[in-house]
């Protein structure tokens, strides 16, 4: 999506045209910052997007890479290599050429970030391909919106597809029962976090909608900003249309 229309990513892109595409690439003209130039994009699936440079008066070449860090946390870097026609390699006046792009290609990355995340949120994540047909099963739909608004950090917005009675099972801590039990324990998690990722590799409805399991991971952000992923699974039980029983298994102590 941003190699086809890069306008919502990069906010100094005024124009985004493909000219020409093939099997995994496409060449298209930008004008960036008022600067015509033309950019081959080949796609690396699930590994990285290259653009390099092939015409205009600024050449080179700009890797969006997807990877893990030690920690198993997702990442996404951007490395930029470039050139201005007719400048020495290095020179001080190249650098002071590229020196005020710094914040523009720091913005872009930023903005970038915050338009796939958006995009993620407003398509639904019931979107994203799974990567078996075994994954899942049933009319899942139901599940997603749990896990959305789970990611919300409302507790209104989660509590209103709670039953009255709810249980509530979080790994090894006691179970509890009833709404404002259950706001309680949620509450005292949230206390811990600025925010809250579930990516779902498997989510099964069953028995007419009555049972679901969602597989995760889920990224948490602590308060002072540094990441904390796990792998979990959840089981939730609904009567009718709202959900009675969670029973979630999930190691969560390193918050």
């Amino acid at each position: 999506m941003k190699a086809n229309n890069a306008l919502p990513y990069v906010p100094i892109m005024q124009r985004c045209e493909v000219i020409e595409r093939g099997d995994g690439w496409l060449v298209r003209d930008i004008l960036l910052n008022n600067n015509p130039l033309r950019e081959r994009v080949t796609f690396e699936p699930e590994n990285r997007v290259i653009f390099e440079r092939t015409g205009g008066d600024e050449r080179g070449r700009i890797e969006n890479v997807i990877g893990e860090d030690s920690n198993g946390n997702l990442t996404l870097t951007f490395s930029f290599g470039l050139t201005k026609e007719g400048m020495k390699d290095g020179s001080d006046a190249e650098q002071k050429h590229f020196a005020p792009m710094e914040g523009a290609y720091l913005g872009a990355v930023a903005s970038t970030l915050a338009a796939v995340r958006r995009t993620v949120d407003d398509q639904g994540r019931e979107k994203l391909p799974m990567a078996s047909d075994v994954d899942s099963t049933g009319d899942n739909l139901w599940l997603y919106e749990f896990f959305r608004s789970a990611d919300s950090l409302d507790l209104d917005r989660l509590s209103a597809h709670m039953t009255d009675d709810v249980r509530l099972t979080f790994a090894n801590y006691p179970t509890t029962q009833g709404k404002p039990a259950f706001r309680q324990a949620i509450g005292d998690l949230w206390s811990r976090i600025k925010g809250m990722s579930h990516s779902i590799s498997g989510a099964w409805s069953l028995h007419g909608g009555r049972v679901g399991i969602g597989e995760l991971a889920v990224m948490y952000t602590r308060r002072d900003d540094t990441l904390y992923t796990i792998k979990c699974a959840t089981v939730l039980r609904r009567r009718g249309d709202q959900i009675c029983d969670i029973r979630i298994h999930a190691d969560v102590t390193q918050l």
